[in-house]
């Protein structure tokens, strides 16, 4: 199961489970801007933004942040990874000693590999080394089941993992540093639930005293960013409700609203650089206006030279096409900031206890929330643009999206500073 089909499927489980406790104006408010956020990302994209359009202008700041495993090549001097290594020769040994078999005469030349590897994980893999690594990935796997249960089975699982960090670092590279694109809305939050995932793991190994405290929810963390980077990642319902539970518990929030802000950043960065866009237009074209005016008026009154012939000329015949083009790039940036306000408005519904909405006297905004929601959800299906909207859906969306724009505009910057820091 993918990741939007999990977060899909699971949240009507969710409602279902809390219903005896909730009032049924909170299930309905959430279930609706849960489907809204969805769908937005799985077939409502033109309401915003595509990933292809945005994708450009996000990837720069992506790319700023620091690969997750630069600097724990330091940690080598670290008890835990001393620790690692030398359970993985033991191990090892003792394995050999049993017996002779095929299996572990390849667990050998894996476990060989991470010892070395483990000397310089902030080096990014090369495609040779790449496709070694997942060779060894593979012995691993099958080393589990014969080690499972036995004395160094956990060994086995720490060495795996230091194995498939590397490729999940050169996973992450490959999409990020190496010219490709992402497609679509499900590969791009992937790609960034895994970028997260795996701060948290590596937040664990820099102060890690010894192996035992590397847990197990560290290496499923792991296997989970290696499955979520694959061609076809698939989550099973068991994997998916263990990644909700750990999340919730690491990050303080629910998988869906942890998976769906990044969305939410990526579109409000888009925002950003396009409001920026026009304000810098405005200057130039403001200036280009004052120009042209000068040229017509010198021309009424003496004869110009060539090149002022010339430049006047193409102002005349550039201009009006210019300032036509970002009249509608700011129309088209009003209509966005009233969609991408609402998506956060939506968030902080799903990131909030009816307790919370109480507490801070925002109840009113499930109502709200809910009927908002419900239009998007139209204009989605229908493809609906926002000039097409009734006045009193346009005043819907705009007012609750005003609640949210600061919130927003925040949020879309948590990215920029996270992809600095």
């Amino acid at each position: 199961m993918g990741l939007l089909s999990f977060i899909s499927s699971a949240a009507s489980s969710v409602v279902s489970a809390v219903s005896s406790v909730a009032s049924a104006v909170y299930d309905g408010a959430k279930s609706v801007v849960r489907e809204a956020i969805s769908f937005i990302a799985n077939k409502g994209e033109g309401l915003i933004a595509t990933v292809k359009e945005t994708w450009g202008k996000v990837k720069p700041y992506l790319q700023k942040i620091s690969p997750f495993l630069q600097g724990i090549a330091k940690l080598a001097p670290y008890p835990w990874l001393k620790g690692a290594i030398l359970a993985v020769d033991k191990g090892l040994t003792a394995l050999l000693a049993l017996e002779n078999s095929p299996i572990l005469k390849k667990l050998e030349r894996a476990a060989q590999w991470v010892i070395k590897l483990a000397q310089r994980l902030d080096r990014k893999l090369s495609a040779m080394e790449e496709a070694e690594a997942r060779e060894h990935q593979q012995t691993f796997d099958e080393a589990k089941a014969h080690t499972q249960g036995g004395k160094h089975a956990g060994t086995f699982d720490v060495a795996a993992m230091l194995n498939e960090l590397a490729l999940v670092k050169a996973g992450i590279a490959n999409l990020i540093d190496e010219g490709q694109t992402v497609t679509d809305m499900e590969h791009y939050l992937r790609l960034r639930a895994t970028q997260k995932l795996m701060r948290t793991v590596e937040d664990k190994l820099s102060v890690a005293a010894s192996l035992e405290h590397i847990t197990a929810d560290d290496i499923f963390l792991v296997k989970v960013g290696a499955s979520l980077l694959s061609d076809a990642p698939q989550l099973s319902e068991v994997d998916a409700e263990r990644l909700d539970g750990i999340v919730l518990q690491r990050f303080g929030t629910k998988l869906t609203p942890f998976v769906f802000e990044e969305m939410h950043k990526m579109w409000q960065l888009d925002l950003t650089e396009d409001e920026r866009q026009w304000k810098r237009m405005v200057t130039v074209l403001n200036t280009a206006k004052a120009k042209l005016k000068n040229l017509q008026f010198q021309a009424k009154v003496t004869q110009l030279s060539a090149a002022d012939q010339a430049t006047l000329d193409h102002l005349a015949a550039e201009l009006p096409e210019q300032m036509q083009a970002n009249e509608d790039l700011m129309k088209r940036n009003l209509e966005r900031e009233n969609y991408i306000s609402a998506t956060e408005g939506f968030l902080q519904l799903l990131e909030k206890s009816p307790e919370e909405l109480r507490a801070s006297g925002q109840e009113y905004l499930l109502t709200q929330g809910k009927a908002v929601g419900e239009v998007l959800i139209a204009c989605a299906q229908h493809g609906t643009r926002w000039h097409q909207l009734s006045p009193e859906q346009q005043a819907l969306i705009g007012d609750f999206a005003n609640i949210f724009r600061e919130a927003s505009i925040k949020r879309g910057e948590a990215l920029v500073v996270e992809c600095n820091g």
